[in-house]
């Protein structure tokens, strides 16, 4: 056998073996496909079910709200009042567990914003040393602080308590 023979041997196996490779990309990408589609359908089914617990939430809202408009005693008023502040302890207990159950994955969020995005993108290509990250950070932490201040500084605590 010759060296050009040997080589072309050579050339055929390696392209079979590109073709199988191939083949099986394609059949896992496939498979990804099916799987992300998959997931969508229960991601929509899940926010379909939450809009209907909403529905329902509000619809319980507006039965309460009939209730309170009967009940204007001196006595119910009391209750009410005892009533309201167990439920705001039983609120911030609520709040710092649910807070505290994400502590253990990554915190890592995406943000879909053409103008932020081309803001930062202007900013990292103009200025040398610019961290993106960094000022999307710190332009989210500052609108969330000034948005929902009272579950900013729960978050910042459990947070605090994380890094410790």
């Amino acid at each position: 056998m010759s060296e050009l023979d040997f080589l072309l041997n050579r050339k055929k196996s390696i392209e079979k073996k590109e073709e199988k490779s191939t083949a099986e990309n394609v059949e896992k990408s496939e498979e990804r496909i099916e799987k992300a589609q998959e997931e969508k359908k229960e991601e929509n089914s899940t926010v379909e079910s939450e809009k209907e617990e909403e529905t329902l939430k509000v619809e319980g809202k507006k039965d309460e709200k009939r209730e309170k408009t009967v009940e204007n005693t001196p006595e119910s008023t009391k209750n009410n009042i005892e009533d309201k502040g167990k439920k705001e302890d039983s609120e911030e207990d609520s709040i710092e567990s649910i807070m505290k159950k994400f502590l253990e994955k990554d915190p890592k969020i995406g943000i879909w914003s053409y103008p932020a995005y081309l803001v930062l993108q202007y900013l990292y290509n103009t200025k040398p040393g610019f961290k993106m990250s960094r000022v999307a950070k710190e332009a989210l932490e500052y609108g969330l602080k000034h948005m929902y201040p009272d579950l900013f500084s729960k978050a910042e605590k459990i947070s605090q308590l994380k890094q410790r």
